[in-house]
């Protein structure tokens, strides 16, 4: 990389342009892209001057969202108009949702009356549906075609289509009536009817579904591309397999900040001020330090209990310990099920019945294994281990199936199951832990 960067700023101070038409003919665009994301304004202004318009475009997709906003502001208006004309509208999208509105409008002033308005579509759909991460470049075919005038249109149209692999059939209305492939196409004689190719069992999506349910149906099918219809079953667009897997690193990253009780963030770790982190962190951390003082009262309230036996306060620690990481094991289990198995509310028992198994089994060996460790290297008696280890095989069992059945209630309740953190999961089960062990030291050992 850091050899290509020097090649490229060698190439842009001679003002060699041939070489550097070469360069991107040789070189994996994306890899391209990565080096001009670390060269000087100036100099990527340069390359955008003398590259070919596609090549332009190409590389204007994969650059940082930080060098497209300043590139915007540096270029002509002709220039930028050839760049957005042979971007795809889904990433002319992604990037027009980064810039500030009036920077958008100025934008789209160097758009074709038609690009403009299918732009405006795509960005009036709610965000994270599928309206909002669909193309609009595809090839379209009638039912009626003959294989040799569907090869012309693929000719016509394809180069400016996403995927070329899948064309969409339609009737005059732009309902969609099946797939057909390149492959059969090719292979087929060219007076043949494209109805008699065509694939009428097709996987679809609706404008207004949730990326995330767009991504399990993708993998559930195992299909690298879905077409998106609207409500009168036309079609609009379709979703390739690149644009499920940046969904799907979203989703992650989402899920991943909130179970560790982080606001999601945009932008990667060293790019985001260290004041936005502590503030997407901050949010959490007071309410857990708020949401303590419950486990504070339960303590105080049996002060006595504590007063009269202090050795109750050496195992505190230890059992709200267990029971959090008890709960965020089920936790992470089931939002795993949730996304992956499909889980839903209906699976309730069944996830009861499978997390109280596995809660029994954990909690009898850590009984068994907490009560020899009390009396062989602790002093205290029998009595006392009996208690701390049953406290430990309550507070296992009643953790573990916290854990795997609030991720469902969220689904009940239409929330993020991911929403219920870990260290919200913590925080209730360290107030459970403490009831259940105080209750049982004043039954047992008062």
């Amino acid at each position: 990389m850091d050899e290509l960067k020097t090649i490229l700023s060698e190439l842009i101070a001679a003002k060699d342009i041939e070489a550097i038409k070469e360069l991107f003919t040789e070189r994996n665009i994306v890899t391209i892209a990565e080096a001009v994301g670390d060269l000087t304004v100036e100099e990527a202004v340069f390359l955008f001057k003398v590259l070919p318009v596609d090549d332009s475009a190409d590389l204007f997709a994969y650059l940082p969202i930080e060098k497209q906003q300043k590139l915007v502001q540096l270029l002509t208006s002709s220039q930028l108009k050839g760049i957005l004309e042979h971007v795809y509208t889904d990433d002319i999208v992604d990037f027009l949702q980064e810039l500030p509105s009036a920077l958008v409008k100025d934008l789209l002033k160097n758009t074709t009356k038609e690009n403009r308005e299918e732009i405006n579509r795509l960005l009036s759909y709610p965000d994270s549906s599928a309206g909002s991460i669909m193309t609009t470049d595809y090839v379209e075919l009638k039912d009626e075609d003959t294989v040799a005038q569907a090869m012309e249109k693929i000719q016509v149209t394809g180069r400016q289509a996403e995927e070329v692999n899948q064309c969409f059939v339609l009737d005059d209305y732009g309902a969609l009536l099946g797939l057909v492939s390149l492959r059969d196409i090719l292979f087929a004689p060219e007076e043949e009817k494209i109805s008699e190719l065509i694939q009428e069992d097709v996987v679809k999506v609706y404008t207004l579904d949730d990326q995330e349910e767009v991504s399990r149906i993708m993998r559930r099918y195992d299909v690298t591309m879905v077409p998106v219809l609207d409500k009168s079953q036309r079609l609009v667009g379709m979703i390739t397999a690149d644009d499920i897997i940046d969904i799907m690193e979203e989703e992650a990253t989402e899920d991943i900040h909130k179970m560790a009780g982080v606001s999601s963030i945009d932008g990667s770790y060293l790019q985001t001020t260290s004041w936005q982190m502590a503030r997407n962190r901050l949010t959490w951390l007071l309410l857990l330090m708020v949401s303590y003082a419950f486990s504070s009262m339960i303590i105080t309230a049996n002060s006595h209990l504590l007063t009269a036996l202090p050795t109750l306060m050496t195992f505190v620690p230890m059992l709200m310990d267990t029971s959090g990481n008890a709960g965020s094991q089920a936790l992470a289990m089931v939002v795993r099920g949730i996304v992956v198995d499909d889980l839903t509310i209906k699976d309730f028992f069944k996830v009861l019945w499978k997390e109280f198994q596995v809660a029994l089994i954990c909690g009898v060996i850590l009984f068994a294994v907490n009560i020899l460790r009390i009396i062989l290297f602790t002093k205290a008696g029998f009595d006392m281990a009996f208690v701390v280890s049953l406290s430990v095989f309550l507070v296992v069992l009643t953790a573990k199936l916290v854990g795997g059945l609030l991720p469902l209630l969220a689904l009940f309740f239409k929330q993020d199951p991911a929403a219920m953190a870990s260290p919200l999961i913590t925080t209730c089960c360290d107030a459970l832990s403490l009831t259940i062990y105080f209750t049982l030291a004043t039954r047992l050992l008062f």
